[in-house]
């Protein structure tokens, strides 16, 4: 970069840049990658809302009307499965891992560009594979790309998080569950790319084989991943402590034996197995367990811990509910009871918590919404839970009334949880010190990376050479600029102050 027509003073912080490090750490890292988690958190959101949920609402009041599961097509079935497993929950826990698991093992993110590529494969692939799904015609096409989209997507995610950093420590409870999941994805959706590569006489997928999809995703993919990040988060969330790694691997084992139950068509060894793994699981992260210190609930709800240890309730719940699977509607009941119980229970309980903070230090918009959303979904998976045996089987004919009431209290649910995110990330960056800590050794560059919107305030305020650049030098100071352009530095810290005092947290204002 030519820097000769610069001032002085830019040009002597060009070249102290070669030999000094600033003190403060570089924010723009940072904050490219809280713009590619916020791009999974936004597709996700999209996945829940309108392929998920609305989808689901749809299937479910047309079973309802009709007291007959035929009376939704199996394709449609699937494809709203798929959006709301793969395109909502999956999507998360892509952009999660992407943020969290470099850092947690003391290394960087290889390569944000690869992120966003991955981004596109799988928001992409997603997506072409609900729409071949609600198609009434055949497109072989659709589900292989599709496929192949998804496969490399996760092959290409744990590339991307595997490195490891000179401070990372072996043997963390939490990295094998982790790891172990994103594994079994991966098998996973190399065996539904092979599901496609054969002739397929509807839009959707043979029914033995998306069971055994189903029951893997569940159980191999979802659920250790969870519980490994569970491992992670909640002795510093809910205060529990520290997780048992011991009980943890033999629940990892007794989940393998329970994989091939659902592989080889033996559900009682399935359920067998599953229940004892979660009762393990619950034992080993102790979220019921005298605590080891407070748990964190400023500017979010309080009671979300309780709503996080429910959630492994539900987990224990699903699994027991497998023992009745041959029976009517017990399937479903226990596949809700994780999907919704476990899995978005835990979601709307700790999402709130960590995804507004990892987005560029954000605050959540609401805590009222955030625990109206607590409530809905677990008064809506419950009755859901319950009413499913009883209407499938023929049991209380006026179940099949009360499912509708289900999936709209869910849906209410989901609409609270995804506007409160969405308002969270539409709100400008929050401040987190005030007019008394802006002073002239502030550098240009930590400001205008840290909080964008100040380059423009700085530009109208005088640092002309400041629009006339796009690189800053990292260790130039305010001072150093202000003498560059013949300005005030006073003018230019009052004017920081009114910023940074106009958007400090919430939590910090008097």
């Amino acid at each position: 970069m030519d820097v000769s027509g610069l001032p002085q003073e830019w040009q002597d912080a060009f070249r102290r840049d070669l030999v000094e490090r600033p003190a403060l750490p570089d924010p723009a890292p940072e904050r490219r990658l809280a713009r590619l988690l916020g791009a999974f958190v936004i597709s996700g959101l999209f996945y829940m809302m309108l392929p998920g949920t609305i989808l689901g609402v749809w299937n479910l009041v047309g079973i309802s009307s009709q007291q007959e599961l035929a009376a939704v097509s199996t394709a449609w079935i699937q494809a709203h499965g798929h959006a709301q497993f793969f395109g909502w929950v999956g999507t998360f826990i892509f952009g999660i891992s992407l943020y969290t698991l470099p850092k947690f093992r003391g290394a960087l993110c290889r390569s944000v560009p690869l992120g966003w590529v991955i981004w596109v494969m799988w928001v992409g692939g997603v997506g072409l594979r609900w729409f071949a799904g609600i198609q009434s015609r055949i497109h072989l096409w659709e589900f292989r790309l599709s496929a192949a989209l998804e496969f490399a997507a996760v092959a290409l995610l744990i590339w991307e998080v595997t490195l490891l950093g000179p401070k990372h420590r072996k043997r963390q409870a939490w990295e094998a569950p982790v790891f172990l999941g994103l594994g079994a994805l991966c098998v996973l959706l190399g065996y539904q790319l092979l599901l496609t590569v054969g002739p397929l006489i509807s839009p959707a997928l043979p029914a033995i084989s998306d069971r055994l999809l189903i029951s893997l995703a569940i159980w191999a993919f979802a659920f250790p991943v969870v519980l490994g990040y569970s491992v992670k988060f909640f002795p510093g969330l809910l205060g529990t402590r520290a997780a048992n790694g011991n009980g943890l691997r033999l629940a990892a084992a007794l989940l393998v034996i329970g994989c091939v139950g659902f592989a080889v068509e033996e559900p009682l060894l399935a359920a067998g197995a599953t229940v004892m793994a979660s009762a393990l699981a619950i034992w080993s992260l102790r979220p019921f367990h005298p605590p080891a210190g407070k748990p964190k609930t400023s500017g979010v709800y309080a009671r979300y811990p309780d709503f996080a240890r429910l959630a492994y309730i539900w987990l224990l719940l699903a699994a027991i509910l497998g023992f009745g699977v041959p029976r009517p509607g017990v399937l479903g009941a226990s596949r809700h009871a994780f999907t919704v119980g476990f899995l978005a229970t835990l979601i709307f309980a700790i999402g709130p918590r960590i995804l507004p903070s990892f987005l560029n230090s954000r605050e959540l918009w609401s805590p009222r919404l955030m625990g109206g959303s607590l409530i809905l979904i677990t008064v809506g998976c419950a009755i859901r839970v319950i009413s499913e045996p009883l209407a499938y089987g023929g049991i209380v004919s006026i179940a099949w009334k009360t499912l509708p009431a289900s999936a709209f209290a869910e849906l209410t649910a989901v609409i609270l949880f995804g506007f409160n995110l969405a308002m969270s990330l539409a709100t400008p960056i929050p401040s987190w010190f005030g007019r008394n800590q802006v002073n002239e050794r502030m550098t240009v560059y930590w400001l205008i990376s840290s909080y964008p919107a100040t380059r423009r305030l700085l530009v109208e305020h005088g640092l002309k050479a400041l629009a006339s650049v796009e690189a800053v030098p990292k260790t130039l100071s305010l001072a150093e600029a202000a003498r560059a352009d013949g300005v005030s530095p006073a003018v230019l810290i009052a004017t920081l102050g009114d910023f940074f005092e106009h958007r400090l947290a919430r939590s910090l204002r008097k």
